[in-house]
């Protein structure tokens, strides 16, 4: 009886990593038959296996992943090359390389098209599939509201409106390959500094901002209303306060679209308010923290 239960759990295994397989083929646009490319990589699935001897920790959920990366990978593999699919384009805007310098020279990138993720600001880890943090700054093409799409696609015929003119890391992604297309991405990266510090005046701001409204520095701020049960939240509001007034005062004085301040100054602290349950209200001119309803 357990040999036909151990049969019957290992023929619908199987038929889950064809599933699987079929599912990652269609997503890399290729041809391949599901049962071929589970074959060839069997003996890679039967090794990420549980061991038996009572110190693997994974949970069936992490071993799942496992598997459905190496099946990925093996999609990738059956085609090394793009076939201009749409789908790094619409799972996150690409990250600019010091290379890229060269797009806001000829116009093809303004301020308004970009925008700064700033050390330690919350993110989501596509590699990873989860909530992480910015270990360093990043600017990236802006994504479409509401979507990871970048704003330079255009979903109806799968193109992209700036391609001859592209970013350095469009140009050099291999999805087929996402160890490579990862260490270009982590050796050469553009940031506000590059930039901007030709412009002394508007860089010093920038810096200000950056030492009272670093993401660090908030999370902090955060953790200490939550252990003082709300008693330092004047110390939150004077962050918000600075962040909201320099944004204000940098429009204003540097004849700056406020479409553009996402780059120079990085997303409102008031928009990270959400993952602590909270929300920032204005009433007769002063700023008040209250629950999301």
């Amino acid at each position: 009886m357990a040999a036909e239960y151990n049969k019957a759990e290992a023929d619908f295994f199987i038929v889950a990593l064809k599933e699987e397989a079929r599912s990652v083929l269609w997503k890399v646009g290729s041809n391949t038959d599901p049962e071929t490319l589970v074959k060839g990589v069997m003996e890679d699935l039967q090794a990420l296996a549980r061991s038996n001897d009572g110190t693997d920790t994974r949970t069936d959920e992490e071993i799942w992943i496992q598997v459905r990366e190496r099946l990925l990978k093996a999609a990738y593999e059956t085609r090394p090359h793009c076939i201009r699919c749409g789908e790094c384009c619409s799972n996150g805007s690409p990250t600019l390389l010091a290379e890229d310098i060269a797009l806001f020279r000829n116009d093809t990138l303004k301020p308004a098209d970009i925008v700064t993720i700033r050390c330690g600001e919350p993110v989501y880890s596509n590699r990873e599939e989860k909530a992480d943090t910015a270990q360093a700054e990043m600017i990236k093409i802006r994504e479409n509201a509401g979507e990871k799409t970048c704003a330079f696609y255009q979903k109806w015929d799968k193109s992209c409106s700036i391609y001859e003119s592209r970013p350095q890391q469009c140009h050099k992604q291999e999805c087929w390959n996402p160890e490579a297309s990862e260490e270009f991405v982590e050796s050469a990266r553009l940031d506000r500094k590059i930039l901007l510090e030709a412009v002394p005046p508007l860089w010093e701001l920038i810096k200000r901002h950056e030492e009272r409204c670093s993401h660090d520095e908030f999370a902090r701020s955060m953790a200490r209303l939550s252990a003082t049960k709300g008693q330092t939240v004047e110390e939150v509001l004077e962050m918000l306060r600075f962040d909201y007034h320099v944004r204000e005062f940098i429009a204003e004085n540097f004849g700056l679209a406020p479409e553009s301040l996402e780059f120079f100054l990085g997303r409102p602290l008031s928009a990270f308010l959400g993952l602590y349950g909270l929300k920032l209200e204005e009433e007769d001119g002063s700023f008040i923290l209250s629950p999301v309803e």
